[in-house]
């Protein structure tokens, strides 16, 4: 079921950045492009779930082909490292959020409600099922888990 949702996810993202885009567009109208795509896949998912390897990597070729191609088939020159694109603007970056460390920062900030909150009805659940935010190193992962915080354990 979770594969069947990233699939929409990369879907879309292929739809909204169709080359046939990018000829119309400067570069900084590239990237803004790519970040208002970015931010228009659901915050929701990517902080409730872990993005498959394989997705995050088709998401970034489609991502390096739109600021790259121009709409164009053929190979073009990538002007700088996409780890470089990825950077914010202050260290000489284009701020194109990198999306694999975005996805484990919206994870993380789950651990960090669980140790830090005081109450809540969300929490109590947690802690009386597996235990809290600690048993997500001690423990391994077993089948009765549900994917949630078996992705959270993956942070």
């Amino acid at each position: 079921m979770r594969v069947s949702f990233w699939d929409g996810v990369l879907e879309r993202v292929k739809s909204r950045l169709g080359r046939w885009k990018g000829r119309f567009l400067s570069l900084a109208g590239r990237v803004c492009l790519i970040k208002s795509v970015l931010s228009a896949i659901s915050l929701f998912y990517l902080s409730m779930y872990k993005m498959p390897a394989a997705v995050l990597k088709e998401i970034e070729k489609v991502q390096r082909r739109f600021l790259w191609g121009w709409g164009s088939e053929g190979r073009k020159v990538a002007w700088v490292l996409w780890k470089k694109a990825c950077e914010p603007r202050e260290a000489g970056g284009l701020g194109i959020l990198n999306l694999r460390f975005f996805n484990m920062a919206l994870l993380g900030k789950w651990i960090w409600r669980l140790e830090t909150e005081k109450g809540g009805l969300w929490k109590e659940i947690l802690e009386s099922k597996y235990g809290g935010w600690r048993k997500l190193q001690k423990q391994r992962s077993n089948a009765k888990e549900s994917s949630w915080w078996r992705d959270l354990k993956g942070v």
